[in-house]
């Protein structure tokens, strides 16, 4: 049983990873296309995004 729950973990860490590695390159590319500075609302609208999956990531790094 622990075995399984250590692979779910693996999977959800991989999962948050992802999902916050391609919100930030889409926050970049954003601000780069759009010639912006990081107050735009719609880079703050990714970061914000990026910072909720990282804050679940660090919560889910702490369950191990």
């Amino acid at each position: 049983m622990v075995g399984v729950k250590m692979n779910l973990n693996l999977e959800k860490e991989k999962e948050l990873w992802n999902k916050i590695r391609l919100v930030r390159e889409e926050m970049v590319q954003v601000a780069l296309n759009k010639n912006l500075n990081f107050l735009d609302d719609e880079v703050l609208s990714l970061s914000q995004e990026l910072n909720k999956l990282l804050n679940e990531y660090e919560k889910l790094l702490h369950e191990k």
